[in-house]
Protein backbone atom coordinates (compact mmCIF):
# COMPACT_ATOMS: atom_id res chain seq x y z
CA UNK A 1 0.00 0.00 0.00
CA UNK A 2 1.84 3.32 -0.90
CA UNK A 3 1.27 5.99 0.99
CA UNK A 4 -1.27 9.04 -0.71
CA UNK A 5 1.43 11.63 -2.30
CA UNK A 6 1.55 14.21 -4.49
CA UNK A 7 1.15 13.20 -8.50
CA UNK A 8 1.33 14.38 -11.70
CA UNK A 9 -2.45 14.31 -11.84
CA UNK A 10 -4.15 17.77 -12.92
CA UNK A 11 -7.50 18.50 -12.65
CA UNK A 12 -8.87 21.50 -15.41
CA UNK A 13 -11.59 24.00 -14.33
CA UNK A 14 -13.46 25.77 -16.56
CA UNK A 15 -15.93 28.35 -15.99
CA UNK A 16 -16.46 32.44 -16.41
CA UNK A 17 -17.40 32.80 -12.88
CA UNK A 18 -14.51 33.57 -10.67
CA UNK A 19 -16.10 32.86 -7.36
CA UNK A 20 -17.53 29.35 -8.72
CA UNK A 21 -13.84 28.57 -9.82
CA UNK A 22 -12.20 30.09 -6.46
CA UNK A 23 -15.07 27.66 -4.66
CA UNK A 24 -14.44 24.36 -6.60
CA UNK A 25 -10.54 24.81 -6.55
CA UNK A 26 -10.30 24.98 -2.74
CA UNK A 27 -12.74 22.47 -2.43
CA UNK A 28 -10.76 19.83 -4.26
CA UNK A 29 -7.17 21.11 -2.26
CA UNK A 30 -8.93 20.44 0.86
CA UNK A 31 -9.60 16.79 -0.30
CA UNK A 32 -6.12 15.86 -1.17
CA UNK A 33 -6.31 16.64 -5.10
CA UNK A 34 -3.80 19.70 -5.26
CA UNK A 35 -2.72 20.04 -8.60
CA UNK A 36 -6.01 22.32 -9.85
CA UNK A 37 -5.32 24.51 -12.67
CA UNK A 38 -9.01 27.12 -13.26
CA UNK A 39 -9.46 29.13 -16.86
CA UNK A 40 -12.56 31.60 -16.88
CA UNK A 41 -11.80 32.19 -20.54
CA UNK A 42 -13.23 28.84 -22.63
CA UNK A 43 -11.42 29.88 -25.83
CA UNK A 44 -7.84 29.17 -23.84
CA UNK A 45 -9.02 25.14 -23.16
CA UNK A 46 -7.67 23.64 -26.36
CA UNK A 47 -4.30 25.32 -26.67
CA UNK A 48 -4.00 24.79 -22.93
CA UNK A 49 -4.71 20.65 -23.69
CA UNK A 50 -2.61 20.98 -26.40
CA UNK A 51 0.28 21.96 -24.22
CA UNK A 52 0.11 20.31 -20.85
CA UNK A 53 -1.48 16.65 -20.04
CA UNK A 54 -4.78 17.29 -18.45
CA UNK A 55 -5.89 14.41 -16.07
CA UNK A 56 -9.97 15.68 -15.77
CA UNK A 57 -12.10 18.50 -16.67
CA UNK A 58 -14.67 19.99 -15.24
CA UNK A 59 -16.57 22.05 -17.17
CA UNK A 60 -19.79 24.56 -17.12
CA UNK A 61 -21.93 24.18 -19.82
CA UNK A 62 -22.71 27.81 -20.49
CA UNK A 63 -20.46 30.27 -20.70
CA UNK A 64 -19.48 33.55 -23.55
CA UNK A 65 -17.83 33.16 -26.77
CA UNK A 66 -17.49 28.81 -26.71
CA UNK A 67 -20.24 26.92 -24.88
CA UNK A 68 -19.30 24.14 -22.41
CA UNK A 69 -21.31 21.80 -25.44
CA UNK A 70 -18.98 23.19 -28.49
CA UNK A 71 -16.11 22.43 -26.09
CA UNK A 72 -17.04 19.09 -25.48
CA UNK A 73 -16.86 17.56 -28.96
CA UNK A 74 -13.56 18.84 -29.74
CA UNK A 75 -12.19 17.77 -26.46
CA UNK A 76 -13.40 14.32 -26.93
CA UNK A 77 -12.34 14.69 -30.73
CA UNK A 78 -8.84 15.28 -29.57
CA UNK A 79 -8.28 13.78 -25.94
CA UNK A 80 -10.71 11.08 -26.19
CA UNK A 81 -9.24 9.42 -23.09
CA UNK A 82 -9.69 13.05 -20.67
CA UNK A 83 -12.84 12.64 -18.92
CA UNK A 84 -14.89 15.50 -18.74
CA UNK A 85 -17.61 16.73 -15.91
CA UNK A 86 -20.17 18.68 -17.17
CA UNK A 87 -21.61 21.29 -14.91
CA UNK A 88 -25.30 23.06 -15.67
CA UNK A 89 -27.31 25.83 -13.63
CA UNK A 90 -30.22 23.79 -15.38
CA UNK A 91 -31.01 20.17 -14.92
CA UNK A 92 -32.25 20.20 -18.59
CA UNK A 93 -32.46 16.19 -18.76
CA UNK A 94 -32.48 17.02 -23.21
CA UNK A 95 -29.35 18.56 -22.56
CA UNK A 96 -27.38 16.53 -20.26
CA UNK A 97 -28.48 13.58 -22.33
CA UNK A 98 -26.91 15.08 -25.55
CA UNK A 99 -23.90 15.77 -23.91
CA UNK A 100 -23.51 11.97 -22.12
CA UNK A 101 -23.93 10.59 -25.72
CA UNK A 102 -21.45 13.49 -26.91
CA UNK A 103 -18.80 11.52 -24.49
CA UNK A 104 -19.21 13.46 -21.24
CA UNK A 105 -18.00 11.34 -18.34
CA UNK A 106 -20.34 12.84 -15.77
CA UNK A 107 -22.44 15.72 -15.06
CA UNK A 108 -23.44 17.60 -11.99
CA UNK A 109 -26.08 20.55 -11.22
CA UNK A 110 -25.32 23.66 -9.63
CA UNK A 111 -25.41 24.83 -6.99
CA UNK A 112 -22.83 21.51 -6.58
CA UNK A 113 -22.65 20.40 -3.40
CA UNK A 114 -19.07 20.12 -2.47
CA UNK A 115 -19.20 16.34 -1.77
CA UNK A 116 -20.10 16.02 -4.84
CA UNK A 117 -18.28 17.95 -6.70
CA UNK A 118 -14.87 15.95 -5.00
CA UNK A 119 -16.22 12.22 -5.41
CA UNK A 120 -17.11 12.96 -9.17
CA UNK A 121 -13.83 14.52 -9.50
CA UNK A 122 -12.28 11.41 -7.86
CA UNK A 123 -13.84 9.14 -9.86
CA UNK A 124 -13.11 10.70 -13.26
CA UNK A 125 -9.51 10.65 -11.83
CA UNK A 126 -9.24 6.99 -11.11
CA UNK A 127 -11.09 6.38 -14.58
CA UNK A 128 -8.25 7.71 -16.42
CA UNK A 129 -5.67 6.07 -13.97
CA UNK A 130 -7.35 3.15 -15.29
CA UNK A 131 -7.64 3.73 -18.98
CA UNK A 132 -3.51 4.90 -18.82
CA UNK A 133 -2.63 1.41 -16.89
CA UNK A 134 -4.34 -0.27 -19.71
CA UNK A 135 -3.03 1.37 -22.49
CA UNK A 136 0.64 1.39 -21.36
CA UNK A 137 0.12 -2.27 -20.31
CA UNK A 138 -0.97 -3.10 -23.95
CA UNK A 139 2.46 -1.69 -25.36
CA UNK A 140 4.88 -3.10 -23.05
CA UNK A 141 2.50 -6.67 -24.08
CA UNK A 142 3.07 -5.74 -27.73
CA UNK A 143 6.65 -4.89 -27.58
CA UNK A 144 7.23 -7.44 -24.79
CA UNK A 145 10.06 -4.78 -23.22
CA UNK A 146 10.85 -4.36 -19.61
CA UNK A 147 11.73 -1.07 -18.76
CA UNK A 148 13.94 -1.43 -15.44
CA UNK A 149 14.84 -4.75 -15.69
CA UNK A 150 17.21 -3.89 -12.55
CA UNK A 151 13.90 -3.94 -10.56
CA UNK A 152 13.67 -7.83 -10.46
CA UNK A 153 17.07 -8.36 -10.08
CA UNK A 154 16.21 -10.39 -7.04
CA UNK A 155 13.65 -12.82 -8.40
CA UNK A 156 15.71 -15.16 -10.31
CA UNK A 157 13.09 -16.41 -13.35
CA UNK A 158 12.95 -17.38 -17.02
CA UNK A 159 9.16 -18.07 -16.92
CA UNK A 160 7.22 -16.14 -19.49
CA UNK A 161 4.27 -15.79 -17.40
CA UNK A 162 6.41 -14.35 -14.72
CA UNK A 163 7.59 -11.79 -17.77
CA UNK A 164 4.08 -10.41 -18.40
CA UNK A 165 3.73 -9.87 -14.70
CA UNK A 166 6.73 -7.56 -14.43
CA UNK A 167 5.78 -6.10 -17.05
CA UNK A 168 2.56 -5.78 -15.11
CA UNK A 169 4.03 -4.37 -12.13
CA UNK A 170 6.04 -1.72 -13.95
CA UNK A 171 2.66 -0.36 -15.33
CA UNK A 172 0.90 -0.41 -12.16
CA UNK A 173 3.74 0.61 -9.71
CA UNK A 174 3.33 4.81 -10.33
CA UNK A 175 0.04 4.76 -9.90
CA UNK A 176 -1.72 5.81 -6.08
CA UNK A 177 -3.88 3.14 -5.93
CA UNK A 178 -3.57 0.33 -3.22
CA UNK A 179 -2.09 -2.87 -4.71
CA UNK A 180 -2.77 -6.74 -3.70
CA UNK A 181 -0.68 -9.52 -3.94
CA UNK A 182 -1.50 -12.77 -3.59
CA UNK A 183 0.02 -16.34 -3.48
CA UNK A 184 1.09 -19.27 -1.70
CA UNK A 185 3.96 -18.77 1.46
CA UNK A 186 7.00 -18.45 0.17
CA UNK A 187 6.44 -17.33 -3.50
CA UNK A 188 8.37 -14.08 -3.56
CA UNK A 189 5.43 -11.69 -2.18
CA UNK A 190 7.29 -9.38 -0.33
CA UNK A 191 9.78 -9.28 -3.54
CA UNK A 192 7.25 -8.40 -5.92
CA UNK A 193 6.31 -5.40 -3.23
CA UNK A 194 10.01 -4.07 -3.08
CA UNK A 195 10.25 -4.14 -6.88
CA UNK A 196 6.34 -2.15 -7.05
CA UNK A 197 8.34 0.68 -4.11
CA UNK A 198 11.78 0.90 -6.34
CA UNK A 199 9.61 1.50 -9.40
CA UNK A 200 7.32 3.99 -7.61
CA UNK A 201 9.09 6.77 -7.65
CA UNK A 202 8.50 6.94 -3.90
CA UNK A 203 11.05 8.62 -2.01
CA UNK A 204 9.88 7.40 1.23
CA UNK A 205 10.96 4.60 3.25
CA UNK A 206 9.73 1.31 2.25
CA UNK A 207 8.12 -0.36 5.78
CA UNK A 208 7.54 -4.17 5.70
CA UNK A 209 4.73 -5.44 8.75
CA UNK A 210 3.68 -9.25 9.32
CA UNK A 211 0.09 -8.32 10.75
CA UNK A 212 -1.12 -12.08 11.48
CA UNK A 213 -1.56 -12.98 14.77
CA UNK A 214 -2.01 -9.49 15.99
CA UNK A 215 -5.14 -8.89 18.39
CA UNK A 216 -7.19 -5.34 17.07
CA UNK A 217 -5.46 -3.21 19.92
CA UNK A 218 -2.27 -4.18 18.53
CA UNK A 219 -2.79 -3.69 15.44
CA UNK A 220 -4.12 -0.22 15.41
CA UNK A 221 -1.06 0.90 17.68
CA UNK A 222 0.94 -0.39 15.05
CA UNK A 223 -0.33 0.89 12.30
CA UNK A 224 -1.81 4.40 13.44
CA UNK A 225 0.54 4.47 16.74
CA UNK A 226 -0.47 6.96 20.24
CA UNK A 227 0.16 9.76 21.83
CA UNK A 228 1.45 9.84 25.42
CA UNK A 229 -0.98 9.20 27.87
CA UNK A 230 -3.42 7.89 25.66
CA UNK A 231 -3.88 4.76 28.37
CA UNK A 232 -2.02 3.37 30.42
CA UNK A 233 1.80 2.57 29.84
CA UNK A 234 1.70 4.93 27.10
CA UNK A 235 4.64 7.32 28.63
CA UNK A 236 5.72 8.43 25.39
CA UNK A 237 4.20 9.06 21.99
CA UNK A 238 4.47 6.40 19.47
CA UNK A 239 4.60 7.34 15.63
CA UNK A 240 2.57 4.27 13.20
CA UNK A 241 3.73 2.78 10.46
CA UNK A 242 1.69 4.53 7.88
CA UNK A 243 3.03 7.76 9.02
CA UNK A 244 6.40 6.07 9.37
CA UNK A 245 5.77 5.10 5.44
CA UNK A 246 4.60 8.92 4.52
CA UNK A 247 5.77 9.50 1.08
CA UNK A 248 6.67 5.87 0.24
CA UNK A 249 5.55 2.02 0.74
CA UNK A 250 3.78 0.03 3.27
CA UNK A 251 3.67 -3.21 2.87
CA UNK A 252 1.50 -5.11 4.87
CA UNK A 253 1.93 -9.15 5.17
CA UNK A 254 -0.77 -12.00 5.93
CA UNK A 255 -3.79 -9.78 6.06
CA UNK A 256 -5.77 -12.56 5.23
CA UNK A 257 -5.40 -13.34 8.60
CA UNK A 258 -6.91 -10.08 10.28
CA UNK A 259 -9.47 -10.44 12.44
CA UNK A 260 -12.93 -8.88 11.44
CA UNK A 261 -12.53 -5.43 12.89
CA UNK A 262 -9.05 -5.16 11.91
CA UNK A 263 -9.90 -6.06 8.53
CA UNK A 264 -12.91 -3.48 8.34
CA UNK A 265 -10.39 -0.64 10.11
CA UNK A 266 -7.68 -1.59 6.84
CA UNK A 267 -10.68 -1.12 4.28
CA UNK A 268 -11.99 2.17 5.79
CA UNK A 269 -8.14 2.96 5.58
CA UNK A 270 -8.02 2.60 1.72
CA UNK A 271 -11.23 3.89 0.88
CA UNK A 272 -10.17 7.11 2.98
CA UNK A 273 -6.55 7.28 2.02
Amino acid sequence: MKAKTDNNQTVLLVDDEEHILNTSRLRLKASGISNVITLQDSREVMPLLASQRITAIVLDLHMPHLSGQELLVQIVRAHPGTPVILMTADDDIQTVVSCMKAGAFDYLTKPVESNQLVSRVQKALQHAEMANEVNQLKQRLLTDNLEHPEAFADIITGNKSMRSLFQYVEVVAKTRQPIIITGETGVGKELIARAIHTLSGCRGNYIAVNVAGLDDNMFTDTLFGHRKGAFTGADQNREGLIEKASGGTLFLDEIGDLNETSQVKLLRLLQEQ
